[in-house]
């Protein structure tokens, strides 16, 4: 599957600076545009995995957005500049803020790479849980706070309290102890990666 990249800032710095970070890391075409209306001109693309870094505070262009999503596996990253994540958090599937490292961003296509788009996300292997609640379930065993979930997997701190709810109300499990032992014994988590003190 082919993979495609867009990055939609007005800033020509951003754009750029993006571009060469990623190009430095990954082999994958990216396109460039100024403006989201743009992405009208690509709206034939099927068959192809889209990470779509589109400016948080500009218009989305949802009506092509939502084209590009009905014949391809596309992710939404909000460019955020400061005290703009938790407003605009929930119109994107991940968050990159201006001040990232290029660490940072390399680790965040690596995630989203292995996660798969929102769309893959809503796929239900077992036990009725998402992709992506795996991944909160997996952090939450080993027994990170909401704060560095957050961090870990690129989303905002309201999106992880929204992930452990939805995992409560699917398993009907409460307590950290009993996300681990659902995370062992469905293969999420390997044994030797946990503190067993942790659980007592």
């Amino acid at each position: 599957m082919k993979e495609n990249v867009f990055i939609v800032h007005r800033s020509e710095i951003i754009r750029k600076g993006l571009t060469l970070i990623l190009q430095e890391y990954f082999k994958m075409e990216i396109t460039q545009l100024t403006s989201a209306k743009d992405l009208n001109s690509f709206s034939g693309i099927s068959n192809s995995t889209m990470i779509l870094m589109l400016e948080a505070q500009s218009d989305r262009n949802q009506e092509a957005i939502d084209l590009l999503k009905k014949n391809n596996d596309v992710s939404l990253v909000g460019i955020y500049g400061e005290n703009e994540e938790e407003r605009l958090a929930e119109m994107f599937d991940y968050q990159l803020t201006l001040y990232a490292s290029p660490i940072q961003i390399q680790t965040l296509i690596q995630v989203i790479r292995q996660s798969g788009s929102k769309n893959k996300s809503t796929m239900i292997e077992s036990g009725e849980l998402t992709i992506r609640e795996k991944d909160v379930i997996k952090l939450i065993a080993l027994g990170l706070a909401n704060k560095e979930i957050a961090d870990k997997l690129f989303i905002s701190i309201h999106t992880v309290i929204s992930h452990r709810k939805n995992i409560t109300e699917k398993l009907g499990i409460k307590s950290i102890s009993g996300l681990t032992v659902y995370a062992i014994m469905n293969n999420l988590l390997d044994l030797q990666d946990i503190n067993p003190e942790e659980l007592i």
